[in-house]
């Protein structure tokens, strides 16, 4: 169970980031190690954004980076995103891919 403060950073970040992509975000996951529940006081807050369609990785990468650095300020933590497609989180079989997908929580 996420703690009350990250719940918090988590449901600003979708709202912002559905409201940038609107129909092209599929989902959002956050994973790493606020998604197993080891995180420390100081770990960041790891994201990954699927999108629907293929993608540039630098293009989204700065179309999200005021917005994720605006949270990162209100709300006093590192938020660190990563993107990805559908078929890309479903069917690569890196070990990102497999961590993402055995530990993730859809936000």
């Amino acid at each position: 169970m996420l703690n009350q403060p990250i719940s918090t950073v988590l449901s600003q970040v979708s709202k912002n980031l559905k409201q940038l992509y609107g129909e092209q975000l599929e989902k959002l996951i956050l994973f790493g190690s606020q998604a197993r529940g080891t995180a420390q006081s100081d770990s960041d807050i790891d994201v990954l954004i699927v999108l629907k369609d293929v993608f540039n990785y630098s293009q989204e990468s700065e179309k999200i980076s005021q917005v994720i650095a605006d949270l990162c300020l209100e709300y006093n933590v590192l938020i660190s995103c990563a993107f990805a497609t559908c078929e890309q989180l479903e069917n690569h079989n890196s070990g990102f891919f497999r961590n993402v997908r055995q530990d993730g929580l859809v936000i």
